[in-house]
């Protein structure tokens, strides 16, 4: 399946909206019951350094709550969206409140009926240095 510019859209809309909402369900609204989700930002909020994948929607859902709460206020703008088979790619900047930005881009791979049942984080060459300390 390629993915439709609507199903694009959506995602676009859910994740900005969601995140700079600081709504868990906007955020959520995508996602599979199976999502398998990854980050370099994971062992951040985990404690874990070992950890960069959490599978299915509760798991995911406790950490996005966890990661609303640790971020502060930082805003996200998504500069671009791709679209191809089964997938669809987010390039995004952070905003951090100091002013500073980071970019950064997602990627998520649907299932026939448009829902997200893989979602990957990209940050720069140093994940590490990609979030401040909260």
């Amino acid at each position: 399946m390629i993915v439709p510019a609507e199903t694009a859209a959506f995602l676009r809309r859910h994740w900005e909206e969601g995140w700079n909402g600081r709504d868990v369900e906007v955020i959520m609204a995508p996602y599979a019951e199976g999502v398998v989700f990854s980050s370099p930002a994971i062992p951040k909020y985990t404690g874990d350094p070992d950890q960069a994948t959490i599978d299915g929607a509760d798991a995911l859902r406790e950490y996005v709550v966890a990661a609303l709460g640790r971020s502060g206020d930082v805003r996200y703008r998504v500069d671009d969206v791709f679209t191809g088979a089964e997938t669809v790619v987010l390039v995004y900047t952070c905003i951090f409140p100091d002013g500073s930005t980071k970019p950064g881009s997602d990627s998520m791979r649907l299932d026939a009926d448009g829902k997200v049942v893989e979602w990957r984080c990209h940050y720069g060459s140093d994940p590490t240095a990609w979030r401040p300390e909260v």
